[in-house]
């Protein structure tokens, strides 16, 4: 009544946008960030980047001017997951109290070598020796950490943790169609001129829309994972039952007309894609995950009355997708460039060394966020030659950049992430979230192997998948018990 009549219509009208559109809005778009964010190169380019900042900055703030005082209690995912939301945004708080100047005296202290890369050591000085990287860091930690936010209280049902977990799926088989059809149908098929703005000159390995094969083959083990989540899933809704033969040959048509059989083909192409991205590091990452998980899960279902059908699962997955599906498409030959790997003729070996007497210099407070490729010309030798703006080795790179203090925080994100994972599949009792926590297990698992040997945690759209897992893993331990969809209907 208070509100001028000319003011009246408008205001009814946003009222009914936020009271009935506004959340599944905010869902639309938390699914079309997800879907964007691998195209523009793993939104690994200063536009892009900015771009997926700006988007996730936007929808955060649509969250909050959505919530109404008299609304219900947030999800439990929320209240019951308040550490690891704090440990997101410690991260960016480390980062930017490695701008702030100190006193030559405390410095010196900190982290003596800051003082041989300052012109003045009398002066303040921060402890970041690159600050226009490390702001750049921060930007986007503070996205990481507003995203995980987002996920925990936009997907607050089983059926929206089912669609999302869809989502990346389908993301991922785009981006093994696109690897795939360019590797072997040539630069005809690069509609995107992706080779061109990567300046790739050979199209023998797939990478989909990425600018290296192995974050390719990084982002497609999480999105592998979150299709054996769904498997999962599937098997535990199912009724295992004999009611005479034609009802089972019945059953077995609907099977292989259902979303299970074509979740089936979606993770063979995937494996396929991954397979020909000929990423050392990226498949031993994924069928050591896959193996290690398969037994891991059968533990944890043991007591389950699906724990054969889950048994044939995972035999199924490792007998398809290694024995079939890596014959036909050269898992041979990448054994074998594996079996001939010398160590101490691989470069990385050199550069691994050097990021030794680095991590040595910076183990405390680090020498910056996004600070690496400016110092480690300073170490580099005549074995390692080559520009080098990551370490290829995401745990030294974090160490290196954060020092002692802000690696903890990494790594208490993933350890409890983890544990939340094996929580959800031991103590829940709806399928989807035991399926979740069994997909979260593995993708963290996976990206943590292959993360010993490369990059994929600085390129933004691998991070912010993984972001996603982890608020996956606390979404299946911690969700409301509700009652799956499907079984409703």
């Amino acid at each position: 009544d208070a509100l001028p009549i000319f003011f009246r219509p408008f205001f009814i009208v946003y009222y009914l946008i936020t009271s009935l559109f506004m959340q599944r809005f905010l869902f639309l778009s938390f699914c079309g960030i997800l879907l964007w964010s691998p195209l523009p190169l793993g939104s690994h380019r200063i536009w892009s980047a900015a771009l997926l900042e700006w988007s996730i900055a936007t929808l955060f703030i649509l969250w909050l001017l959505s919530k109404k005082p008299d609304q219900e209690s947030p999800p439990q995912a929320l209240r019951h997951n308040k550490i690891i939301i704090s440990l997101f945004f410690v991260i960016p708080l480390w980062t930017a109290l490695q701008l702030i100047p100190v006193p030559p005296e405390i410095l010196t202290w900190l982290s003596p070598q800051h003082l041989h890369y300052t012109a003045n050591p009398q002066a303040w000085q921060p402890l970041s020796l690159d600050t226009g990287a490390t702001l750049y860091k921060l930007q986007k930690s503070i996205a990481y950490a507003l995203f995980f936010v987002l996920a925990l209280a936009i997907v607050n049902t089983p059926y929206r943790l089912n669609l999302v977990a869809q989502v990346v799926v389908i993301s991922g088989v785009f981006q093994a169609a696109y690897g795939v059809l360019v590797v072997l149908g040539g630069k005809s098929f690069d509609i995107l001129n992706i080779a061109a703005v990567a300046n790739r000159t050979g199209l023998s390995s797939a990478s989909g829309t990425f600018v290296s094969r192995n974050n390719f083959a990084g982002y497609l083990e999480m999105a592998i994972a979150l299709g054996v989540g769904l498997l999962v899933t599937q098997i535990l809704l199912s009724k295992d039952y004999y009611a005479g033969f034609r009802a089972s040959v019945r059953n077995f048509v609907f099977t292989m007309l259902s979303g299970k059989a074509r979740l089936r083909v979606f993770l063979a192409l995937m494996v396929v894609a991954l397979v020909l991205s000929h990423s050392r590091m990226g498949n031993t990452a994924f069928f050591a995950s896959l193996g290690i998980c398969g037994v891991v899960g059968l533990w944890l279902y043991r007591k389950h009355h699906k724990a054969k059908s889950l048994a044939l699962l995972f035999a199924s997955l490792i007998a398809v997708d290694v024995l079939i599906l890596g014959s036909w498409f050269g898992l041979d030959q990448l054994a074998e460039r594996l079996e001939t790997t010398e160590l101490q003729h691989e470069e990385r070996a050199f550069v691994f060394q050097n990021n030794l007497d680095v991590l040595r210099d910076f183990w405390l407070t680090g020498s910056g966020a996004g600070s690496y490729y400016s110092i480690f010309p300073n170490y580099q030798d005549n074995q390692s030659m080559g520009f080098y703006d990551f370490a290829h080795n995401d745990f030294l790179q974090t160490g290196i950049e954060y020092g002692l203090i802000g690696s903890l925080f990494f790594g208490l994100i993933a350890l409890l992430c983890f544990i939340k994972a094996i929580q959800a599949q031991k103590q829940r009792h709806t399928a989807i979230l035991k399926g979740m926590g069994f997909a979260a297990m593995m993708g963290i698992m996976s990206i943590m192997i292959h993360s010993s040997g490369d990059f994929n945690l600085q390129i933004p759209a691998n991070a912010l998948l993984f972001t996603l897992l982890c608020a996956m893993a606390c979404i299946a331990s911690s969700m409301e018990q509700q009652e799956h969809r499907s079984k409703r209907k």
